[in-house]
């Protein structure tokens, strides 16, 4: 095991250590709007899920979808 400690070379506070944890914070649902359609909203949450999911999620997104269009038969 190798251990490595590191010294600030300012004293400030680090919002994020990886780049991956910045990209994900600014990727925050934002509230659908007054006058914008809920199934227009619902569709908008379901394309970022599947954007930002990994493989697993964006199998079981298509599997619901596929099975939602053919009225429940896989």
């Amino acid at each position: 095991m190798v251990v490595l400690m590191l010294k600030k070379y300012e004293t400030k506070r680090w919002d994020y250590l990886k780049m991956s944890e910045k990209k994900i914070a600014d990727k925050k649902i934002s509230p659908p709007a007054k006058d914008e359609d809920p199934n227009a909203s619902l569709m908008n949450l379901m394309k970022q899920m599947y954007d930002d999911g990994d493989d697993e999620m964006k199998r079981t997104i298509a599997k619901a979808w596929t099975e939602s269009r053919n009225g429940g038969v896989p």
